[in-house]
């Protein structure tokens, strides 16, 4: 009886030393899987919370709290290099599993506080609320960095696909089953992550706990009806001052919300109020409003909208071809209808109102469904540039290429109202044919008169007869003396406007009620001849107060920025970079003597984004939504990113102090910078298939170097016993991204998008001319 006690004490022990090596020599493999699920699953949440505060908040507010959220990445990696100094390696490798577990846990918890809180205005706390997955997924994979930093090269491999990957997935998952459920899914991917390494790391009744956990998610989720109900009930959305509800609420307007949709675009609502009788309001995340009016076909019961405004374009001039950029709800298609327009292309960016609209078919008579219409779901400006038609009107009314109000929307591109635009709106036109633009206010007014001034000045049409071309009309009877600009129409004819044709316009517009603030053949003219000096001299007007209205171009297309300076949310989150550097990262870097090193991994942060950002901003000219070119710049970027820097692991790939790969970037940002210019000015390319596959060509290899220097300079901390200070490299590396991206909004709206792809591009310059990443006493390695 001892003697077989004694055996089953040398199983145990047996047993313990097999667990032990498993865990001394873990493979690389499971670890690469649940890099790879755990870097999807972060990238997801990030895009996944992006799209919930887009309803609640103001644009730029969405902007710097998701950006803050970020910083957590950073928080973790400092976090790890504290821990690591208190704690074994056993330890660490150990406490993996336990990581992914609370990431898992973190995304619901997270996204769960988000969405059920009532509307908070300390913003520092949805900040706060949103980092805590982000600390834990940084603690996480900068636990693997530093563990296995001879991988190196490997794990940002796996890194970098998974980004690349939920970049892909995350358009897909939002879209079909929206964020709850995808919040639900991606706690899965850390749930999985999570299995797999407690398999090599920890005893039978740890693993069983996990499964049990992952057993009780996926009920959660295989639940619909509750999760429906869950996602209805968006207390955050209800309660925040920003939107349309609100405003109803606010003049005791009773409303129902009577439908929802989300994609990854925006979220779609649909409203019945009593302010509206007739009508429904679909509204885009909650700001950005457009009626879809009740119709049966019978054009008779909705004649009174021949007194709006926005019908009198379509009452002037030849109407078989119409061209209705961003017709949401339908009642551009409508208006066009009603003035006996045949062939109308609706092209409409949001896929949501679409899906909307066609729901309540039986309420809008089919509007997008009608034989005369020709529905495009894509960007206006890409259609304009691709398309071959010649149209007799086009028309924008109060479109926005993303999703909110001009309120808090100054950080958003927008290539709709760009010099360039109006040229390709002006070669798309007849030689009879108008351009329409129903606007804001007196500011975005302003801002394009000049913009159209200038671009039509190119085209050949000099400043002393624009004004034959040009008709601005105020609604309401609110003139610009009276500073209620409200709504006004801008109509441009690409021949001068007839005596005749003023005098039918000036009718219409005494008719309803509205007021001419310029039209030709009308006698004196102060308003034209005011606008002309100010836009001859300065590009500003005093309205209020001081503001920027100077023309909009593609290289700089911030059309609803107005201030002169730099906007403070941006400020705020420059501050917030240098301020997380200085306390977390300098004193650390200062106790290890490193002097050098972290001006590398620093410079790579801020030239990575410097350079992917604008990209982002070119491609979606070319590629026609800003949905598909943030998929396929990020794609083609880390999946190239990913295999170079699987390659620059290869023997062939020796340290060397000038590190080529860094030069290549420049050189190929600068061919890719020609390379894209060339093809959006002067090639035209129709099939989407093609352009992609261009845009692969263009981008997959420029990624391809840009994902080596990174896992390159991880591995020399390794070879040079620093592998404890790699946390805090990857969390520098992080931090300066984020400062990187901010930058790269900073110039592109100051000066131009070009201008921050080339400070990228110097940036890596300058890392392969000075080697940053060697202090002066180190050998180099051959």
């Amino acid at each position: 009886m001892k003697r077989s006690n004694n055996q089953k004490l040398d199983g145990i022990d047996r047993r313990k030393k097999v667990h032990k090596d498993s865990i001394e020599q873990l493979p690389i493999l499971p670890l690469l899987v649940s890099l790879f699920l755990a870097s999807a699953s972060l990238f997801i949440f990030q895009v996944t919370i992006t799209r919930v505060f887009s309803p609640i908040l103001q644009y730029h507010f969405v902007f710097l709290l998701t950006s803050m959220a970020i910083f957590g990445l950073g928080v973790g990696g400092f976090i790890v290099y504290r821990l690591a100094k208190k704690t074994k390696t056993r330890q660490l490798k150990l406490n993996l599993p336990l990581w992914l577990l609370l990431l898992a846990s973190s995304y619901i918890f997270s996204f769960s506080l988000i969405y059920k809180l009532p509307f908070m205005n300390f913003y520092p706390l949805y900040s706060i609320i949103a980092a805590l997955p982000f600390v834990v997924g940084g603690i996480f994979i900068a636990n693997v960095f530093m563990l296995m930093s001879k991988h190196s090269h490997q794990l940002y491999f796996a890194d970098l696909l998974g980004a690349g990957m939920g970049s892909l997935l995350v358009v897909v998952l939002i879209n079909q089953w929206g964020p709850v459920n995808t919040v639900l899914v991606i706690s899965g991917f850390a749930l999985l992550s999570a299995l797999l390494l407690s398999f090599y790391l920890w005893e039978k009744q740890q693993i069983v706990v996990v499964i049990g956990i992952a057993l009780s998610f996926g009920l959660i989720g295989a639940y619909q009806p509750g999760v429906r109900q869950f996602e209805k009930r968006f207390t955050g959305f209800y309660t925040s001052p920003v939107t349309l509800l609100n405003t109803l609420r606010s003049n005791n307007s009773n409303h129902v919300l009577e439908d929802w949709t989300w994609d990854a675009y925006s979220r779609t609502d649909v409203v019945a109020t009593e302010s509206y009788p007739g009508a429904k309001i679909v509204s885009i995340d909650g700001g950005s409003n457009s009626e879809m009016i009740q119709f049966d076909g019978d054009f008779s019961k909705v004649l009174h909208l021949k007194s709006d405004l926005n019908y009198l374009p379509f009452a002037v001039g030849k109407n078989e071809k119409a061209l209705l950029i961003g017709p949401g709800g339908g009642k551009d298609i409508l208006l066009a209808l009603l003035a006996g327009v045949k062939d109308i292309h609706a092209v409409e960016i949001n896929g949501g109102s679409v899906r909307i609209v066609q729901k309540y078919a039986a309420y809008n008579g089919d509007i997008y469904g009608r034989d005369e219409v020709t529905l495009h779901v894509q960007d206006g400006r890409n259609f304009v540039k691709q398309t071959h038609e010649r149209y007799d009107i086009i028309y924008l009314a109060q479109v926005m290429t993303e999703v909110a109000e001009t309120v808090g929307f100054a950080l958003a591109e927008n290539y709709i109202y760009t010099k360039e635009a109006i040229k390709d709106y002006w070669n798309a036109l007849n030689q009879e044919g108008r351009l329409a633009f129903i606007l804001h206010d007196e500011s975005d007014m302003t801002r394009l008169i000049f913009t159209v001034q200038e671009s039509l000045a190119e085209s050949g049409i000099p400043m002393s007869q624009l004004s034959k071309h040009v008709v601005v009309i105020n609604r309401g009877g609110h003139g610009l003396s009276s500073g209620t600009v409200r709504m006004p129409l801008l109509m441009i004819k690409k021949s001068p406007f007839t005596p005749e044709e003023s005098g039918k316009i000036l009718e219409l517009v005494k008719s309803g009620d509205h007021r001419p603030l310029h039209l030709p053949h009308s006698g004196g003219d102060d308003f034209w001849q005011r606008l002309t000096w100010a836009s001859q001299r300065t590009n500003r007007i005093e309205i209020g107060s001081r503001v920027n209205l100077s023309p909009t171009t593609d290289n700089r297309p911030y059309f609803f920025d107005f201030k002169s300076g730099i906007d403070p949310t941006l400020l705020i989150l420059l501050a917030g970079v240098a301020l997380i550097s200085l306390i977390f990262f300098r004193p650390a870097f200062k106790r290890n003597k490193l002097k050098r090193p972290p001006f590398f991994f620093a410079g790579l942060g801020l030239g990575f984004m410097l350079i992917e950002i604008p990209l982002i901003q070119k491609f979606t000219l070319l590629l026609g939504h800003p949905t598909r070119s943030f998929i396929v710049i990020l794609v083609a970027l880390l999946i190239g990113g990913g295999l170079g820097s699987l390659v620059g692991g290869w023997q062939k790939f020796r340290f060397k102090k000038r590190y080529l790969p860094l030069v290549f970037v420049t050189i190929l940002t600068i061919v890719d910078f020609v390379v894209i210019d060339i093809i959006l000015y002067n090639v035209r390319i129709s099939s989407l298939t093609n352009r992609i596959i261009v845009s692969f060509g263009l981008l997959v290899p420029l990624g391809f170097f840009m994902g080596m220097p990174f896992p390159h300079g991880l591995k020399l901390l390794q070879q040079k016993k620093k592998e404890n200070v790699v946390p805090l490299m990857w969390g520098l590396n992080g931090t300066m991204s984020i400062g990187g991206s901010v930058l790269a909004v900073i110039i592109s709206m100051k000066i131009g998008t070009s201008y921050a792809l080339a400070l990228g591009g110097l940036i890596y310059l300058l890392l392969f001319l000075f080697s940053p990443l060697y202090e002066k006493n180190w050998k180099v390695s051959l």
